[in-house]
């Protein structure tokens, strides 16, 4: 590229103000493994965090399975929901750590083979912990909760679960059953959601739970395990979705300003996001004006705030919510 050798006399206004304000450089993203790259104490970091959201997720799915759910006769879906139905049918012959693991070992496998090996292998160590806590509970017999009114255990059932599944999807793996269905299936057909997916194909086993929980003669008692299921399964979801999404939500500006340059190189300057520019035309007026997109970090909005203040007071600004962001400077959508 020719460098530029003119004076700034010889610059416009504007090619002046530019050189002021020094874009950022890219960030390059090296291709992604198993472990991060970086430094000895990078590693020991991500080791550290990896091990407390693996030990955070596994307990609450075998606490909230074991101590809320199971005592209060309804089941949840996906493998636990299974899990539950199946020491239900079997008296408890068949305890919950057992069929966790025989239904989790082949769908872990098939993940090796259809989605990325560091979603397999942080989803195994995923059910090997949720075995481990479940084998404890049993073992010491840990007291369960049992409450005279089912809705408080479905919901309590749905947050721990919910966050659980949150925490797994936030490392990149999963808590495993219809987590790595959900995933398998999104990766061949794209769908909204994971979180409304798994809620679809935990219905399923929710609604075989029926033929475990009926009371012949009593249809209340019958369908009361069913409703206690689906508040649970909608609570989980939706706690799912709030905190997967709460990672990465941000905020979008939209700037209808007449000072988009010196609005723009100020945006980029002090908070280091890029600006979209647009242009618009107000239909009363019929004046053009310059449209200045830009999305930023919920931190950063009372800064952005003072941006419009000082460079235009005239300025005329939308603020909305953003779910979630994909790209350079938000969330990689790969982790």
């Amino acid at each position: 590229m020719d460098q530029d050798n003119r004076s700034n006399a010889e610059k416009t206004p504007e090619e002046n103000k530019a050189a002021e304000f020094r874009l950022p450089p890219k960030k390059t993203r090296a291709k992604e493994g198993i472990l991060p790259a970086g430094s000895p104490r990078v590693k020991v970091f991500y080791f550290i965090k990896t091990f407390l959201f693996l030990a955070a997720s596994s307990f609450l799915v075998a606490f909230s399975s074991y101590c809320l759910i199971a005592p209060n006769n309804f089941a949840t879906g996906g493998v636990t929901g299974i899990a539950i139905i199946v020491e239900k049918a079997t008296h408890g012959k068949v305890p919950q750590s057992v069929s966790i693991f025989c239904i989790n070992a082949p769908l872990l496998i098939l993940s090796f083979f259809c989605v990325k090996k560091k979603f397999a292998i942080l989803s195994m160590l995923n059910v090997v912990m949720q075995t481990v806590w479940l084998t404890v509970m049993e073992h010491l017999n840990m007291p369960q909760l049992i409450f005279e009114e089912k809705i408080f255990a479905a919901l309590a059932g749905g947050i721990g679960i919910g966050a659980a599944i949150a925490f797994a999807f936030k490392l990149g793996g999963s808590t495993g059953g219809m987590d790595i269905v959900a995933v398998m299936v999104q990766k061949k057909f794209p769908a909204p959601s994971i979180a409304w997916m798994i809620f679809i194909l935990n219905c399923i086993v929710i609604a075989t739970s029926f033929f475990v929980y009926k009371v012949d003669g009593d249809v209340t008692a019958s369908v009361l395990p069913l409703i206690m299921a689906a508040c649970e399964q909608y609570v989980e979801s939706k706690v799912n979705d709030a905190i997967t999404n709460g990672f990465h939500s941000a905020i979008e500006f939209r700037v209808i300003t007449d000072k988009p340059e010196e609005m723009a190189l100020t945006i980029i300057s002090k908070l280091g996001r890029g600006v979209t520019s647009i242009p618009a035309t107000g239909m009363y007026t019929r004046e053009t004006h310059s449209m200045l997109v830009c999305v930023i970090n919920r931190r950063q909005i009372a800064t952005f705030r003072k941006i419009l203040k000082d460079v235009d007071p005239d300025s005329f600004a939308v603020m909305s919510g953003v779910s979630q962001v994909l790209g350079l400077g938000f969330f990689s959508g790969e982790d």
